[in-house]
């Protein structure tokens, strides 16, 4: 037993073994775990940025029928227009792009849009995509995971 603990025939015991493969194994599941944690928050992080300049170009959009006390003018543009959605929509994907990759090695982001909804004082919008994250650990792909992102977000107008 003694030998054992100073180990002077200088090999290593199997329990040793195991326990250091052990906590590999476990280092390795927990680095994983947060390579995919901070993806998800760089991504979430990505489309609240976008939501808060969507915000913003629907308030310098709406500034002046603000002024003007005619917000029900304005909303009615916003459904009858589909080229000011599209602009509006396609602005919020370009800048999700900008800020974070739709493709790497660890995720795929896909089916990005953005939908307008109006009520009698707010336009409220949701944003949605959908992330596919692909797990390789110990040198075998795991079937991939989707998980959808959904934030929502309002412009209030108050006279």
């Amino acid at each position: 037993m003694k030998k054992l603990w100073k180990n002077e025939r200088g090999d290593m015991p199997f329990l040793t073994l195991f326990l250091m493969l052990a906590v590999v194994m476990v280092m390795s599941f927990v680095l994983l775990f947060a390579t995919v944690k901070i993806n998800c928050i760089n991504i979430r992080n990505a489309f609240k940025m976008e939501l808060n300049n969507v915000s913003a170009s629907i308030y310098a959009d709406t500034f002046h029928s603000q002024r003007e006390a005619n917000l029900m003018s304005y909303m009615a543009d916003v459904h009858i227009s589909p080229e000011y959605l599209a602009a509006l929509e396609e602005g919020f994907i370009d800048g999700v792009k900008e800020k974070v990759p739709l493709v790497t090695d660890d995720y795929t982001l896909s089916e990005i849009e953005i939908q307008f909804f109006k009520h009698s004082d707010k336009i409220e919008y949701i944003a949605t995509g959908l992330v596919t994250f692909n797990i390789n650990m110990f040198g075998r792909w795991f079937p991939p995971i989707e998980q959808e992102i959904r934030l929502t977000g309002t412009h209030n107008t108050k006279y």
